[in-house]
């Protein structure tokens, strides 16, 4: 019998750990970070003891409690308990390259194989490579990596497993057929249908229907939203912003790997008759990306069309000691653009950040007041990070900023997921990535009445077929 513990995920958003157990072994469908739940204790300054890493974890409930799961070397005084001369599952298989749903999975022992998409894969790497002293990097051990793309079929601990593409806010992201001889069960990962792509999320939502899948695993960060921004809306909004700032610096920050807001501003950038700046760290993900065979057109940096931005560190001075590796490297192949030569000419560039911490890079630039200052990422979902945006309003206040919020989310709405869930018609729906799953239940079982609506709870098995 096909079942499946819910070990992250459940009643909040992000963190998926769904252990899958099937008739010749177990299985992870992601192994992400619950950031709600590591916040609690843990923080930039408080982090776990690297002799007692995963002890410190286990007990702070990070991870769940198995034994023969993870790194020998980090298990530390866990490993009377939880070490295991063989690994307690057969493989992880992640979802997509965002740290909440394959975050914790270089935790895991290195005999433990990961299957991910293709582009994934380039992406994880792409991060991984920009903080290579983290102990919990899954490139850099000697771990076997499984790539597919949509239409492969793999097997592992007797599931049949069917990748299918999904529009989300990041490049290759999957959703899950899987299937053994009771039945075919589904697991959305995280996913949209008013992006760029949402034929990739048609794609799924109709091999859905084509192999009759009885149990459907669905996310529902936004179920409670109805209305839907556009990613080709967010695209005027911010070409309409950079055509009313003659004269004025205008910067935008846009996650580091959110590729398809990354394209949209710099598109508006240029048609606005601006040369996008990127940061290094974008830099890095677009030439990781290019020349891979991927199914992804990729942008490509060029002098006075699309530059980096070589950003002042440490010295202050450009100093080749103050880029480590991969950015020396990157510098050297790419069009860079410095902090002078756009304080100078500050209405030619379109300033583009990684994270909005890097608006005090702009104090240096002179901004003109009202100088737009563009947030286009996800706002605060949890206290620790109003905190952090807090000081961000700080600053753009301190430097006389125009602050504004442009954005499109990567996940579908409430009538949209209902939509999806009807078409597919599923016996069983498991609502999870989601803080209101009693309203799940009750907003489904409104909209396809018979359809019987389980709610995980943490640690506990669920019967799928």
């Amino acid at each position: 019998m096909l079942r499946a513990v819910f070990y992250g995920g459940v009643d909040t958003i992000g963190g998926n750990k769904i252990l899958l157990e099937g008739v010749e072994g177990r299985v992870f469908l992601d192994f992400g970070v619950d950031f709600n739940a590591r916040s609690k204790y843990f923080s930039t300054f408080l982090q776990p003891r690297r002799f007692s890493y995963i002890a410190d974890y286990i007990l702070t409930d990070v991870v769940p409690p198995i034994k023969g799961l993870y790194r020998e070397d980090l298990l530390g005084p866990a490993a009377t308990k939880f070490s295991s001369p063989t690994p307690s599952i057969e493989a992880v298989i992640l979802s997509h390259a965002h740290t909440d749903h394959y975050g914790h999975a270089g935790l895991l022992r290195d005999d433990i194989p990961v299957h991910m998409g293709e582009g994934a894969a380039v992406l994880v790497k792409a991060r991984e490579e920009v903080r290579p002293q983290s102990l919990e990097t899954l490139f850099n051990q000697n771990r076997r990596v499984n790539t597919f793309r949509t239409g492969d079929t793999f097997e592992v601990a007797g599931i049949k497993f069917h990748p299918t593409h999904v529009d989300h806010s990041i490049p290759a992201a999957y959703g899950f057929i899987f299937e053994d001889e009771e039945g075919v069960a589904a697991y959305t990962g995280d996913l949209r249908d008013h992006g760029p792509r949402s034929d990739m999320t048609e794609d799924f939502v109709q091999r859905c229907v084509e192999k009759g899948v009885e149990t459907l695993i669905i996310e529902g960060t936004r179920l409670e939203e109805s209305e839907t921004v556009s990613e080709k809306a967010v695209g005027a909004k911010i070409g309409e912003i950079i055509s009313r700032a003659e004269g004025k610096l205008v910067a935008v920050v846009v996650g580091m790997l959110d590729f398809d807001r990354l394209n949209t501003v710099i598109s508006a950038s240029i048609e606005a008759g601006r040369v996008p700046a990127v940061s290094l760290h974008h830099a890095h993900v677009l030439r990781s990306l290019d020349g891979k065979g991927l199914r992804i057109d990729v942008p490509k940096l060029a002098e006075d069309r699309l530059v980096a931005y070589l950003e002042k560190r440490r010295s202050g001075t450009y100093s080749d000691k103050d880029y480590p590796g991969w950015m020396a490297e990157l510098i050297d192949n790419v069009p860079t653009v410095r902090e002078e030569e756009v304080k100078k000419d500050k209405d030619r560039y379109v300033l583009v950040l990684s994270k909005a911490e890097d608006v005090i890079d702009l104090a240096g630039m002179g901004p003109d007041p009202g100088s737009p200052f563009i947030i286009s990422t996800s706002e605060p979902h949890s206290e620790e990070q109003q905190i952090e945006m807090d000081k961000i309003e700080n600053w753009a206040r301190l430097l006389n900023l125009e602050m504004l919020h442009v954005h499109a989310s990567g996940h579908a709405s409430g009538p949209r997921l209902l939509n999806m869930i009807s078409r597919i018609n599923p016996r069983k729906v498991i609502p999870i990535h989601t803080e209101k799953p009693v309203l799940y239940r009750k907003m489904v079982e409104e909209t396809l009445p018979g359809a019987s609506v389980l709610l995980p709870v943490k640690g506990h098995a669920v019967n799928l077929l």
